[in-house]
């Protein structure tokens, strides 16, 4: 059984208080075991194959795992931070472990580099060895920022909920319990909450002490703050509505900085990927074609330079840069999939393009079939994309006009009623909806839980959370609704400006999808016969390149010019618009632009 935290079975108070390697060797010896830990009376509890592993790895690596925890002290606090449901302990025995079943194979790898007289590869086998303990190390780490990413987000909803159960009257263990319910709008708030309510539930902590170690072991700074406030609010009996608004303003004054610094890495990350993508491309395109094209008695063009750069690196260079950026951005927790189902169905399309012969260039063939690929995903995204974004724009407007009937004495239900006639734009048939629904007697509950299901907005459905509780909590005062429209009205300029910031970073993608092709054609141009001169040498002719090695070197240029374009565009929709689904609509549009310039090029230069 592997614990993220010791269990009250393993270790005295006296050893959780030092906190040091004592307790972790006695956990040990009780993972090793053959049986986990049980009440008196119950039946040894059943274990899966993974604990069996893990216990096998404490039992045998024990004499060296020890050791190593000694020398990496902040391992612990890593774990506790992290996602991870295994011990400190445990996961050093783990990776001790793999490490020395990589011997035998680094071994071999030795051998066969021998064999191979490849001897500067032998110096990399030891750490291939090394690298599965290296690697759990830094897992706990990775863990650990990932979990504070995940509550970036949900932080500003999450406080504004629990505003809204302070206005409320609810205690702070029913708002615990609460959050640990709505974990399908706050995934990564309800999951610290359910790390809270254990503390409460089997560890026997009150609820401000529980809350009090949760700021410990935090790894979100602005969660853990936000927390010791409270606590202190609590404790001192101060105003906790009032605690809540102020931090709430002061969390997006954070974010809108954050926002601001993202902007501005992104901007530095998209020079960085124009220099490494189109200016190398085109280095190595001028390489390509003054090896094959302007060497004596060649042939045959050799496209490997190029299928290395364009089919490898620039795919894996797009990658990272992915990986970079989106550890830059705000995400949101709940995302909409189907886009990307549509593009993986729609793939073997591409590959049909591409080797089968239809009697065209392959660059056209390529493109098209990267177009038909693309498109169906593009359209379904920008699709809902709109939809989303119209729905968030009219939402504090309902929210607003919630408030001022709700002034009037009506009911939350009637109120909602009375605002179905009104337009509010797409959101309006949703509205017109719930007032449908609502008018046939069904619960207020049942309707917003229909309306969170149909839209695909991940705000919309915090929101419609959110009004929930507060009808369901504090009746719906006119105060609340108030509340919760200038939070849904900060946020979407928050967004707004966003977006505003980032804009001018997609053009460059297509700057340099368009300089990589033009770029090309002009190069081919130059170098062909008719435009070469070589005065004063007497076999100028044996330089001169023949058509057929032309026509080579175009198609190959060509055809990976367009499918680095086609990568580029995925770049561009992750800087602009925060997920890769939103680059598909630019590859299409970087695919066309490409096809379009190989067709206008064509009309000047004839290649």
């Amino acid at each position: 059984m592997t614990l993220e935290e010791p269990t009250p079975a393993l270790g005295s108070k006296k050893e959780k208080k030092k906190g040091g390697l004592k307790f972790w060797q006695k956990e040990s010896k009780a993972l090793a075991s053959s049986t986990l830990p049980t009440r008196k009376g119950e039946e040894t509890q059943k274990i899966s194959i993974s604990e069996k592993f893990v216990r096998f790895a404490i039992r045998y690596t024990r004499g060296i795992s020890i050791p190593l925890s000694e020398e990496i002290p902040a391992l612990k606090d890593n774990v506790l931070k992290s996602n991870l449901n295994i011990s400190p302990m445990a996961l050093i025995s783990v990776c001790t472990l793999l490490s020395l079943l990589m011997i035998p194979i680094a071994a071999l790898g030795i051998y066969l580099m021998v064999m191979t007289h490849f001897y500067i590869g032998i110096i990399a086998m030891p750490v291939v060895a090394m690298l599965p303990l290296a690697m759990g190390i830094m897992i706990a780490k990775v863990s650990a920022s990932s979990r504070s990413r995940a509550l970036e987000t949900e932080l500003p909803f999450l406080i504004g909920y629990i505003t809204v159960l302070a206005g409320g009257g609810i205690s702070p263990l029913v708002t615990i319990k609460r959050i640990c319910q709505a974990d399908k709008i706050f995934p990564a708030s309800a999951r610290e909450a359910r790390r809270i309510l254990r503390d409460i539930e089997i560890f026997g902590m009150d609820a401000i002490t529980a809350l009090e170690r949760a700021t410990q072991f935090s790894a979100n700074r602005v969660f853990s703050e936000f927390i010791g406030g409270y606590v202190a609010v609590l404790k001192t009996g101060g105003s906790a509505v009032s605690y809540l608004d102020s931090k709430l303003k002061e969390v997006f004054a954070d974010r809108e900085a954050k926002v601001r610094s993202s902007s501005d890495f992104i901007g530095n990350m998209a020079e960085a990927y124009i220099i490494m993508t189109v200016v190398m491309g085109i280095s190595f395109m001028i390489l390509f074609a003054t090896s094959n094209l302007m060497a004596a008695g060649v042939t045959s063009v050799n496209p490997q330079m190029i299928i290395i750069f364009s089919g490898f690196a620039v795919p894996l260079i797009s990658m990272m840069f992915i990986v970079v950026i989106g550890s830059a951005q705000i995400k949101e927790p709940i995302g909409y999939d189907t886009p990307y189902y549509l593009f993986l169905g729609c793939i073997p399309i591409a590959a049909v393009s591409f080797f089968v012969n239809f009697g065209i260039p392959i660059y056209y063939q390529l493109g098209i079939g990267l177009l038909l690929t693309t498109l169906p995903a593009a359209v379904l995204n920008v699709r809902v994309s709109q939809q989303k974004r119209a729905v968030e724009a009219k939402l504090s407007s309902f929210l607003r006009d919630v408030s001022e009937v709700r002034k009037t004495g009506l009911a939350p239900e009637k109120t909602i009623e009375q605002l179905a006639s009104r337009d509010y734009g797409a959101l309006s048939q949703h509205v017109q909806a719930i007032s449908t629904q609502l008018s046939w007697g069904t619960p207020i509950r049942v309707v917003l839980q229909n309306f969170s299901d149909a839209v695909k907005s991940w705000v919309t459905k915090a929101m419609a959370f959110l009004l929930l509780e507060v009808v369901d909590v504090g009746g719906g005062s006119p105060k609340m609704f108030v509340n919760l429209a200038d939070f849904t009205e900060k946020n979407a300029q928050l967004e707004r400006e966003r977006k505003a910031l980032i804009r001018p970073f997609i053009i460059i993608p297509y700057i340099g999808a368009i300089m990589v092709v033009a770029t090309t054609a002009m190069m081919i141009y130059f170098v062909s016969g008719p435009n070469l001169s070589f005065p004063g040498a007497a076999g100028a002719a044996n330089y001169l390149p023949s058509q057929n090695v032309i026509s080579q070197a175009t198609t190959i240029l060509l055809t990976a010019s367009i499918f680095q374009a086609w990568i580029m565009g995925f770049v561009a929709g992750k800087m602009g618009e925060s997920t890769v689904a939103d680059g598909f609509k630019h590859a299409c549009a970087l695919v066309a632009i490409s096809l379009i310039t190989v067709i206008i090029t064509k009309f000047f230069i004839k290649f």
